[in-house]
């Protein structure tokens, strides 16, 4: 019962710092995308199966630039930047691997949500992993550390 009420004590301030914590940061062209993976099966969004979680991946987009790089929360190592995108804003951008025409795959932002797009029929993309709000990612890590 105690740690049931930890748990609940953590995701509300996740849930309600985001907004306080997102004025204090100096860096608005960034957004970080948190993902968790279902072991078992997804009905409606809903994990009947274990959740795991992913490391986050960090965002840096540069409208004015035309420009997005990509790096894991994890690593302090120099962002990856993407070759070819198209950016409306901050948390609206489409980038790909390579400058064809019709690419085999599209990934990006859409109104703040992650996205991935195959174009091509030789490509599939399997939904491995599910984007999350922050403190459900934290609510799952914590149980993960602890339990």
């Amino acid at each position: 019962m105690i740690r049931l009420i930890g748990y609940v004590v953590v995701a509300v301030s996740f849930w309600s710092l985001p907004d306080t914590i997102a004025a204090w940061m100096p860096f608005e062209n960034e957004v970080t995308v948190y993902m968790l993976s279902c072991d078992g099966k997804q009905v409606n969004g809903v994990c009947h199966g274990k959740e795991k979680t992913d490391i986050p991946m960090i965002y840096k987009v540069l409208v004015d630039q035309n420009s997005v790089s990509a790096r894991r929360m994890d690593d302090a190592s120099r962002p990856q930047r993407f070759p070819y995108c198209v950016v409306l804003d901050t948390k609206s951008w489409w980038c790909q691997w390579s400058e064809d025409e019709i690419p085999n795959a599209r990934f990006g932002m859409v109104a703040g949500q992650y996205a991935e797009i195959a174009t091509c029929m030789t490509v599939t993309t399997t939904q491995l992993y599910y984007q999350v709000p922050m403190w459900r990612w934290w609510l799952v890590r914590l149980h993960e550390k602890l339990g």
